[in-house]
C-alpha cells in the first residue's frame, strides 16, 4: 500500500510540474529567447560580456514567463470553449488562478529587477513595455474586444530582440529599431494564418479575431502588406551594415517564397491547408533569418 501511495504521489508531482511548465508556454519562451540572443549577437558581434548575456536571458525569460502566466489567468474563461486550450491547467481546474497570478507578479518583478540591476535600465524599460502591452493592452483589453489586438500585440512580441540588442549596446539606435520592425511586421501574418486555421474555435470563444469578424479573404489580403513591408526592412539592415550579404540573400529569398505563398491564398479554396502551410513557413522564415544573424555575426 505504501508503494502504491508513493507512486501516486510521484505521478501527482510530475503532473503538477507539467502544468506549471505549460503555463509559462515553453515553446513561446524558447523562440523569444532565441530572438533575444540573436539581438545580443547583432549588437555585440560575438564580443560577449558573459555575465551580462546570462542575466539578460534570465531576466527576459522571467518576464516572458510572467506574461504567459498572466495570459493564462485572464484567458481561462474563454479557453474552455476552444479545443486546443480547454485542457490547459487553469480552465481544467488543476491550478489555482490566484497562485498563478501571484507567481506571474513575482516572476515579472524579479525579471525586471534582474534587467535593471545586472544589465541596464534601458533593457528593464523595454521589458516593462513588453509585459504591459501583452498583459494589459493585448490580453485584457483588445483581445476580447477588437480586431486590432493582433497588430497592437505585435509591440510586445517585438521586445525580446530589442532587449537582447540593448542589453549590450545600451542605446536605442537604428539596429534596435529595425529588429523591432522585423518582429512587429512578422507577427500579424503569422498569427492570422493560425487564426484562419482555428477560426471556428476563436468564434466559439468569443474572440473578435480578424478572420472571424472580417472573413478569411479579407484576412488574406491584409497579410500581404505586412509581409511586403519586411522587404525594405531587410534591405535597411544590410544597407546600414547591421547584417551582411548572407542575411540579405537568405531573408529576401525566404520572404519572396512567403509572399508568393500568401498571394496564392487568394486563389485557393483549401483555406485550412493553405493556412497551415503559411503558418509553418512564417516560422521557417523567422528561425532561419535569425539563425543567419547569429552565425553571420560570429564570422564577420
Amino acid at each position: 500500500m505504501h508503494d502504491i501511495l508513493e507512486n501516486e504521489a510521484q505521478r501527482g508531482l510530475a503532473s503538477a510540474w507539467k502544468d506549471w511548465i505549460s503555463v509559462i508556454k515553453p515553446r513561446i519562451m524558447t523562440s523569444n529567447l532565441f530572438c533575444a540572443f540573436a539581438g545580443y549577437c547583432l549588437a555585440s558581434r560575438w564580443k560577449f560580456e558573459w555575465p551580462g548575456l546570462a542575466f539578460m536571458l534570465v531576466g527576459t525569460a522571467l518576464i516572458i514567463a510572467a506574461a504567459s502566466m498572466a495570459n493564462n489567468v485572464l484567458d481561462r474563461f474563454r479557453d474552455v470553449h476552444m479545443e486546443r486550450t480547454r485542457s490547459r491547467p487553469l480552465p481544467g481546474g488543476r491550478l489555482s488562478p490566484r497562485i498563478v497570478a501571484a507567481a506571474a507578479i513575482a516572476a515579472g518583478l524579479i525579471g525586471l529587477a534582474t534587467l535593471y540591476v545586472f544589465v541596464n535600465p534601458l533593457s528593464m524599460a523595454l521589458g516593462f513595455v513588453g509585459i504591459f502591452v501583452y498583459v494589459a493592452i493585448y490580453t485584457a483589453w483588445l483581445k476580447p474586444t477588437s480586431t486590432w489586438s493582433t497588430s497592437v500585440g505585435g509591440i510586445s512580441g517585438a521586445m525580446p530582440p530589442m532587449i537582447g540588442y540593448c542589453g549590450f549596446s545600451n542605446e536605442l539606435n537604428l539596429g534596435a529599431w529595425l529588429l523591432f520592425l522585423v518582429l512587429f511586421l512578422w507577427q500579424p501574418p503569422h498569427f492570422w494564418a493560425l487564426g484562419i486555421l482555428k477560426k471556428d474555435e476563436y468564434r466559439a470563444a468569443g474572440y473578435p479575431l480578424l478572420p472571424v469578424v472580417k472573413g478569411v479573404r479579407r484576412t488574406k489580403w491584409q497579410m500581404l502588406p505586412y509581409v511586403a513591408a519586411l522587404f525594405p526592412v531587410t534591405y535597411l539592415l544590410y544597407a546600414h551594415d547591421c547584417v551582411g550579404a548572407a542575411y540579405l540573400l537568405i531573408s529576401t529569398v525566404l520572404l519572396g517564397i512567403w509572399f508568393l505563398q500568401c498571394l496564392s491564398g487568394l486563389f485557393t479554396k483549401d483555406d485550412r491547408g493553405w493556412a497551415k502551410t503559411s503558418f509553418k513557413f512564417s516560422l521557417y522564415f523567422l528561425t532561419l533569418s535569425f539563425l543567419t544573424i547569429i552565425v553571420e555575426t560570429a564570422l564577420r
